[in-house]
């Protein structure tokens, strides 16, 4: 690898790392309120995005079931989450949201779409539509190692 390119990305794996740092605790902090982690929030996203089997969640999260059981537990104690056996295979539990759930999730997603917001004020709109550009790259490159 060309040096200033190794240096380069030295750099930038500092700057990104602090970056997702900072992420992970202005997420915790910013659903707190809400009584909810920020791994709970993903996991209420991914049922409502259509991953109804806790197999399928915990491959999306790329966890182990006993982890993701446990995270299932305290949101169906809260009464986020609701388990039933899937009509279509009675073989199964088929996870949804209840309405209680739903409406966290919306709270959930405010408080992000304002974070973000805040996040990128720094940025004018061809900044940000570049930074899309970016991510959908990353994320594509990602997929196909997976």
């Amino acid at each position: 690898m060309d040096p200033d390119r190794r240096q380069l990305l030295a750099q930038l794996d500092e700057e990104f790392f602090l970056f997702l740092w900072r992420v992970k605790e202005s997420t915790a902090r910013l659903f707190k309120p809400l009584g909810l982690r920020p791994e709970q929030v993903f996991i209420l996203e991914l049922i409502d995005r259509g991953l109804h089997h806790p197999k399928e969640i915990a491959d999306a999260l790329q966890w182990d079931p006993p982890l993701l059981s446990h995270y299932l537990a305290k949101l169906e104690e809260r009464r986020l989450i609701e388990r039933e056996l899937d009509p279509d295979d009675r073989r199964r539990t088929r996870i949804t949201l209840s309405a209680s759930g739903a409406r966290q999730l919306e709270r959930a997603r405010a408080a992000w779409r304002d974070y973000t917001a805040e996040t990128l004020e720094v940025l004018d709109p061809g900044e940000i539509e570049t930074l899309r550009g970016y991510l959908r790259r990353l994320l594509a490159a990602q997929e196909a190692r997976a």
